[in-house]
C-alpha cells in the first residue's frame, strides 16, 4: 500500500464515556481500518452537560492501530452552536498538532463532519471521503431540510474523493432528495468472533428486538400485536425486548395491556447482547425504515433466522434459508411469519445462515474494502 501517515477519521456520532452505544458503527469501521494496517486517529467533541462523574478536557484511547481521541466540554445554554464549534475546532487542532497532518480524511455522516473534512482538505491539502448512514432522507422521517443544509452537503458530495453509503436503500433516498453523486457501498461492521454460532438455546422459543424505542422508526407496536395474534392462537414462546430509549415506557404499558408474555431487559453491552442473540431462536425487526439494520447482520452471524419488514438492504440478505421479509405495517404478515419460523425452525441451518454475513460485514472483508478505498484515493 502506497504509504499513508494516518486516516483522520470525524463523525458525528462516536461511542463515548457519555453514551457507550452512539455511533458504535463508526468505530467499528475506524478499527476494521486499522486491522488493513493503517493508523487510524479519530477526533470527537461531545458535550457532558451537568454530568459531575466525566471531566472536561481530553481524553486519548489507543487500541490496535486506533487512536480515539474525546474532547468533553461544557455546552453553553445561551451559545450552544458556537461552545460546539469551538470544541470541535480544538480537538481537530490537538489531533494534527500531535499526530501530524493527515494522508486522508473520512468523515462519517453528514453534513457538519463533511464541512470539517472539506475545510480541512483545503487547509492541508489532502483528499476526503464522505460515509453517510443517516435515516433523515427517508420521507418517514424527513429532517433533511433547509436551503443552506442542502447546498452545503451537495458542495462536500462535489468535492468528495468517494462518496459511500451503507445501503442501495439510502442511497435511493438520497437521491429522492435532489443530491447527486456516483457511490460505492460500504457495509457496516459485525463482529463475527463476538456474534457466532450457540448450540444451547434458551428453554422457551424465544424471539427477541434488538432496539432504541423509538416508535416512529421501530414501530414496536407491530411487533407486539402480532406476538398477540400468536398467544392467541396458542402458541407458546417468549418475547425478549432489548434496549432502552424515549418510547420504552409507552410499549410497555401497551404490551401490559395485551397480556402477552414479553421480558425487556434494557440496555445490554454489545458483549451481552452477543450472549442473548446466541441462546435466542429468532430475531424480529419491525421497523418502518432503516438505514442498514445492524442488529438483522448480527442475529445471522449467530446462525439463526431473522423476520424482517422490507427495510434497508435486508432483503438481498434474508431469504428462504435465513428468515422471512414482510411488508411494513402488515400486522397479518408479520404474525404468520412468526408462526412459520416457529414450527419449522429446525429447518434452517446455522452454518448456511452464517455465511453470507462473514463474506459481506466480517471485520477482514469491511477491512480489505477499506483498504481498497484508501489505496484508490491515495494513488
Amino acid at each position: 500500500m502506497k504509504s499513508i501517515n494516518h486516516v483522520l477519521y470525524i463523525s458525528r456520532w462516536y461511542p463515548t464515556e457519555v453514551d457507550p452505544m452512539l455511533g458504535l458503527f463508526v468505530r467499528n469501521h475506524a478499527l476494521a481500518a486499522a486491522k488493513s494496517g493503517i493508523n487510524v486517529v479519530v477526533a470527537y467533541a461531545t458535550a457532558i452537560n451537568d454530568s459531575k462523574y466525566i471531566n472536561t478536557g481530553y481524553s486519548v484511547h489507543e487500541q490496535d492501530g486506533l487512536k480515539e481521541i474525546i474532547y468533553y466540554y461544557r455546552k453553553s445554554s445561551f451559545l450552544a452552536n458556537l461552545s460546539l464549534l469551538i470544541a470541535w475546532f480544538k480537538v481537530l487542532k490537538y489531533c494534527i498538532v500531535s499526530n501530524g497532518k493527515p494522508a486522508l480524511i473520512h468523515a462519517h455522516i453528514l453534513t457538519r463532519s463533511g464541512l470539517f473534512a472539506f475545510f480541512l482538505s483545503k487547509i492541508y491539502r489532502v483528499p476526503y471521503i464522505l460515509t453517510e448512514h443517516w435515516s433523515r432522507y427517508y420521507s418517514h422521517n424527513l429532517s433533511y431540510k433547509g436551503f443552506l443544509r442542502k447546498h452545503a452537503t451537495q458542495m462536500v458530495l462535489n468535492n468528495a474523493s468517494k462518496v459511500t453509503v451503507v445501503s442501495e436503500s439510502l442511497t435511493a433516498a438520497m437521491k429522492s432528495r435532489g443530491l447527486k453523486f456516483n457511490y460505492e457501498i460500504l457495509s457496516n461492521v459485525v463482529d463475527t468472533d463476538k456474534f457466532n454460532i450457540s448450540l444451547s438455546k434458551n428453554v422457551s422459543f424465544t424471539f427477541v428486538s434488538i432496539t432504541c424505542f423509538e416508535e416512529k422508526s421501530k414501530n414496536l407496536r407491530l411487533l407486539i400485536n402480532a406476538a398477540e395474534i400468536l398467544q392467541k392462537e396458542g402458541f407458546v414462546f417468549e418475547l425478549l425486548m432489548i434496549g432502552d430509549g424515549t418510547d420504552k415506557q409507552e410499549i410497555v404499558q401497551y404490551s401490559e395491556n395485551t397480556g402477552i408474555n414479553v421480558k425487556f431487559t434494557g440496555t445490554l453491552s454489545y458483549s451481552q447482547t452477543a450472549e442473548v442473540l446466541k441462546q435466542s431462536h429468532c430475531l424480529v425487526v419491525s421497523s418502518n425504515y432503516e438505514t442498514f439494520g445492524i442488529v438483522a447482520y448480527e442475529a445471522l452471524a449467530c446462525g439463526i433466522p431473522v423476520i424482517s419488514t422490507d427495510v434497508a438492504d435486508l432483503k438481498r440478505i434474508i431469504d428462504q434459508n435465513s428468515g422471512i421479509i414482510v411488508p411494513v405495517k402488515d400486522v397479518e404478515s408479520m404474525a404468520n411469519a412468526m408462526k412459520m419460523i416457529l414450527l419449522n425452525y429446525t429447518m434452517y441451518n446455522p452454518e448456511k445462515i452464517r455465511s453470507k454475513v462473514i463474506d459481506i460485514c466480517s471485520v477482514s472483508s469491511v477491512s480489505a474494502s477499506l483498504g481498497r478505498l484508501y489505496q484508490q484515493v491515495m494513488e
